[in-house]
């Protein structure tokens, strides 16, 4: 049986978690978040309900090391149910679309966590959707201990949608329960995941699996080849979505305090980029997704910030299939420092400003 908690960090996550939400209101966070996306056959409409919060995060053990999401919920402030449901029901019934939708619902913690999304909350939510009669699928997040729990629920909500696709996002980051446990805080294993996905797909809900780059205490090459191995476990697993995320720094984590003392730093867009080749070559068949959250900036993926935009565009390329530049050189110079951080034993940059790595020209000198 896999250890599922290192106390050497789920011990200084936990201590930094509770001295940051402790200076933030949870009173402030009461406001449901939308944004809606015009695509060529349909429209995704995208809601984060403002919950109590994923129960990891807020457990003694801190949560998983990148993740600040937590300080975005309303905590022990819980919205009313009412006060959910007039808003999206304003959004999904009331809201005049002219092409069917696909929502996304995320609650920065697990769908099925009865502490989190009550299920009366959970219950309205779906009435909502089924009486809106344009949505023809609903995507949500659930950790794997969650849907293991609640398959009775979970089977009840799929058997009310009928002819609604059910997808669910889970956060694998990582097949190795290692980096699970060492770098993340994960708090779960690849085992569970793996059942999660096996239940879902034998009842007819689509997986969207989360593939993660570069925790703390990992290499930009260790962070690549460990991303590049589980895009190749998902697809081996079965999954119908990989969702590749980059890290992003966020507040009162683990990660944001290696970042502020130089000990971190987000990864490489062309880190990224190479990322989405493989996975394309590794997975032919299975659908890849890429929104970089912050990207170009200094607390998302970024480069040089000469070439982000562009390489960003290729990014989206690669998302799409479409054919790219054979030469990458050629776009920036900064990816011959790319290059050379990828080819060299990581000690030898121990000496070098993590921050500054990128722009150095070239890196070698």
């Amino acid at each position: 049986m896999h250890k599922q908690v290192n106390p050497l960090i789920s011990d200084r996550i936990q201590e930094i978690r509770h001295k940051y939400l402790t200076q933030v209101s949870d009173t402030s966070h009461s406001k449901i978040w939308s944004s809606v996306s015009e695509k060529e056959d349909y429209i995704t409409v995208t809601i984060v309900i403002p919950s109590k919060g994923c129960s990891w995060a807020l457990s003694d053990n801190g949560g998983c090391s990148v993740c600040g999401y937590v300080n975005d919920s309303s905590r022990e402030n819980q919205i009313p149910v009412t006060k959910i449901e007039d808003e999206l029901r304003r959004l999904i019934i009331e809201a005049k679309y002219n092409k069917p939708l696909e929502l996304q619902i995320f609650n920065s913690g697990s769908f099925f966590d009865k502490s989190d999304v009550p299920e009366e909350l959970r219950n309205t939510i779906i009435d909502l959707i089924i009486s809106s009669g344009q949505i023809i699928k609903l995507s949500i997040e659930c950790r794997p201990e969650f849907i293991l729990k609640e398959k009775t629920a979970i089977k009840e909500i799929l058997k009310r949608l009928s002819n609604i696709k059910l997808e669910i996002g889970i956060g694998l980051e990582s097949s190795n329960n290692a980096i699970l446990l060492d770098c993340w805080n994960k708090g779960t294993t690849l085992e569970k995941f793996e059942s999660s996905l096996i239940y879902l797909q034998s009842i007819g809900v689509e997986v969207k699996s989360y593939v993660f780059i570069k925790p703390p205490f990992l290499s930009e090459q260790e962070a690549l080849r460990d991303s590049i191995k589980t895009v190749f476990d998902a697809k081996q697993m079965g999954t119908d979505v990989i969702s590749i995320n980059p890290c992003n720094i966020q507040n009162g984590t683990l990660i944001y305090e290696l970042f502020r003392k130089d000990e971190y730093q987000p990864p490489w867009l062309w880190t990224v980029l190479h990322l989405i080749k493989i996975a394309n070559e590794i997975a032919p068949n299975i659908k890849i997704i890429c929104d970089p959250t912050a990207a170009g900036k200094e607390r998302g993926a970024h480069n040089c910030g000469k070439c982000d935009k562009i390489v960003l565009k290729l990014i989206e390329k690669a998302v799409q299939r479409e054919k790219l530049p054979e030469n990458f050189s050629e776009i920036c110079s900064c990816y011959l420092n790319w290059e050379i951080l990828m080819n060299t034993p990581w000690e030898s940059f121990r000496t070098r400003k993590l921050s500054k790595l990128r722009k150095l020209n070239p890196l070698k000198e």
